[in-house]
Parts: structure tokens; sequence; C-alpha cells
């Protein structure tokens, strides 16, 4: 049995490592999806998990998982963590390991710099790790990180043909045009380098939404990653997208249905200005 790669929480462990580690702790608001996926076969048993307070190690609830028939061989296992209260968290799954610590906030200020990525293959096939359809239905996995996209980080292109007449008119036969974005998280404090892991993953999937808007990564670019300090193991990462604008209104319409998954008074939009994540009453 093994714990999706997708899953937003990082259990791996990290005996013997050098330096300080970073500072910052990892950041979920109330109405996030926090969803953690256990890949088995036929007969197997999830793990005891349980969910802790860090503030006192107190145990709070254990985690019931729901399972899921794959292919009559394989079985999904899957949990969703949410509706935590403000505070500080720990999970502890059997045979698995222990979580780094995350916090749960409503702080509109600390939200507002932050993103919340979700993200979903487009089925089942893509990946052997991570399933996307469970009953036919989408589920995206939630992510929240520190960061968002700088008005300097913005590039233009075009594909274009054109046609030059005899008296030295040009005239545009074709035009596309595209604009690239940089994506920024960790400023300030920096994030564990497991950030970029994850980034440079779940950009391999169908549908990538940077707080609701649609990007994908620009040719091959990877995350570039830049060390705050030697001795600190926290790096500020930067990743180039391109906004997805040819659409398919249907595929659109089922997305945001699944991605959006709080109440229909609390939701977040992007604020076209700022580019930030803000809560809506």
């Amino acid at each position: 049995m093994i714990l999706s790669p997708f899953s937003p929480i990082f259990f791996q462990p990290r005996k013997g490592r050098n330096g300080v580690p970073s500072y910052y702790v990892q950041t979920f608001a109330p109405t996030d999806k926090i969803q953690l996926q256990l890949i088995g076969v036929t007969g197997d048993t999830p793990p005891t998990t349980k969910v802790y307070n860090a503030c006192d190690n107190t145990e709070l609830y254990t985690i019931d998982w729901s399972e899921w028939d794959m292919n009559g061989t394989d079985m999904l296992f899957f949990a969703t963590i949410h509706c935590l209260s403000n505070g500080y968290y720990y999970i502890v799954m059997d045979g698995v390991g222990t979580s780094e610590p995350f916090k749960v906030t409503d702080c509109e200020l600390e939200l507002q710099q932050t993103t919340l990525i979700q993200y979903a293959m487009k089925d089942n096939r893509q990946r052997d790790d991570a399933v996307f359809l469970i009953d036919n239905m989408p589920t995206f996995f939630d992510f929240r990180v520190p960061g968002g996209f700088k008005d300097g980080g913005w590039s233009f292109g075009v594909e274009n043909e054109q046609f030059v007449t005899d008296s030295a008119d040009i005239v545009e036969l074709y035009g596309m045009d595209s604009t690239s974005k940089s994506f920024t998280m960790g400023e300030g404090d920096g994030v564990p380098i497991w950030f970029g892991e994850l980034l440079n993953r779940l950009l391999t999937c169908s549908y990538v939404y940077f707080d609701g808007v649609r990007y994908a990564r620009k040719e091959s670019n990877v995350p570039e990653v830049t060390a705050l300090d030697e001795l600190l193991n926290s790096f500020v990462i930067t990743q180039v997208v391109q906004k997805v604008t040819l659409l398919n209104p249907v595929i659109e319409a089922a997305n945001h249905v699944a991605i959006r998954r709080v109440d229909e008074d609390y939701y977040r939009k992007l604020d076209s200005e700022n580019n930030i994540n803000r809560l809506i009453y």
C-alpha cells in the first residue's frame, strides 16, 4: 500500500539532513479539502490514522477511510480533512510516519498572501499512484502555498503568419497571442524543498487551477529553486506557467463544480488586480 505522492501533506522522513529546517509552516484555510489517498489491493486494511493538536500533542480524532474498488484487484482508500478550527495540527499514519505540522487559519490577511492550487488528471489512466475519478466523479487535490504572480514576471508571445505585399505592407494572416507568468512561492521565510517537488509533479496534471484560474506548464519549464541561506533548508521557488484560454465549456463547468467545494456564501474568487485569494461574503 502506497500513499499517493499527489497528497498535499508531507510524510517523507528526512533522516540525516543537514542545516536548519524551514521556518515556514504549511497553511490551509478551513474550507480547503486536504485529501489523502492510499493505493492498495483488495483485502488490504487501511492503516490507523489520527489527527493531533500540534500545540499540546493531544489526539483529536481517528480518520475514517472511504474505499473504492478500482478494477477488481486494486483498491483506493481515501479521506478528506476539512473544517478544522484555527490551530496547528499533524497526522500520524501507522506504517507511514508523522506528517510535518500544518496550520489552519481563517485570517483573511494571511490567506491573501497564499494561492490555492487545485489539480487533477482527466482520467485514471494517466497515473497508477493517484485516482482522480471516483465513481465517474472528478476529484481535485488542494495545495495551498505562500506566493502568487508578480507583474514583473509576465512575458508575452505570439504565434503568427504574415504576408508582405509588393508595397511593403504587412498583412496578418494568422495570429495567436499568449502570456506567460512566473509563479513565485516562498518569499520571506521560504518553503521546504518538497513544495517544489509537488509543484513540479502537479503540473503534469491535465487540469491545474491557481485560485480558480486554469494554467499549464510553459513548454518544459521546471521549478527554479533559490536557497535563502546555505545553512537553512528553505527556498524561493519560481515556475513559468501560461494561462489556458481555449477551454471546453462543458469540461470547465464540471471542473468548477468540483473545485468550488465550500458553502455558497463563503467561497473564494480571484482578485484580478492583486492576484490574491479573497473571501467573499
